[in-house]
């Protein structure tokens, strides 16, 4: 395959053009039904794996059979656990959420090419830091911020910067919003519910939004409040 699609991925942004197409020799880019697993907890990492298309939730279970979900990545997103021995597991699972594509680089060939060329190395630790300030956000606004307030953030997200009245389609279902802001079912119900004061209605899986601006000044508003706190 050529070298675009690597070059895409903020993962080999600053790769050296050479290492960047002996690795595009060794990618395969595979496809993924709905619920189907990429790998799992517990599995020996064979492979870096990137999200080309759709969405992947990564999900850790506990010992008492109990599933979080760690995190929700789609497009351009990394699922990485680069290997450094031969034994290493995956320390969650991946399943897709809708149909999605994947790239993936065998783990043991880009371990030797991280040895080789620093700038794969760099872009490793890169990554990891972009994923470690990824959960830290997370769990900061688990602790400090409501169900509505983590709620408006994420209806925030998928609106452009340039527009006011904003209307799109949830990009997985309601169950997995839940599961992504760490609250029940019934809990972003009710979130749901109180944001129709700002303008927000909701059907099925469509959202609209009358004015992105005043939820942001009430999404800015409570974020004072819980500093204030």
């Amino acid at each position: 395959m050529s070298e675009s699609p690597l070059r895409d991925f903020p993962f080999f942004a600053n790769v050296d053009n050479a290492i960047l197409q002996r690795l595009a020799t060794e990618a395969k880019i595979e496809t993924y039904e709905a619920s189907a697993v990429l790998f799992r907890q517990g599995e020996r990492v064979t492979a870096l794996t990137f999200v080309l298309r759709g969405f992947v939730k990564l999900t850790r279970t506990a010992a008492n059979g109990d599933e979080t979900l760690i995190s929700m990545r789609t497009e351009g997103a990394s699922l990485n656990e680069a290997a450094a021995r031969a034994d290493e597991t995956h320390h969650y699972s991946a399943e897709a959420v809708g149909p999605a594509t994947a790239l993936k680089i065998p783990a043991g060939r880009l371990a030797r090419f991280m040895a080789e060329n620093p700038s794969l190395a760099l872009a490793a630790l890169a990554d990891a830091k972009r994923t470690v300030a990824e959960l830290t956000g997370e769990i900061e606004s688990l602790k400090a911020h409501s169900a509505e307030h983590r709620l408006m953030r994420f209806l925030i997200s998928f609106c452009p910067p340039e527009e006011d009245r904003c209307h799109f389609r949830l990009p997985y279902d309601k169950r997995f919003v839940a599961a992504r802001l760490g609250v029940t079912q019934e809990t972003l119900s009710r979130s749901f519910a109180r944001l129709r004061a700002y303008g927000v209605r909701t059907e099925a899986r469509g959202i609209g939004i009358e004015s992105v601006a005043r939820l942001r000044a009430q999404f800015e508003d409570k974020a004072r409040d819980a500093r204030v706190e």
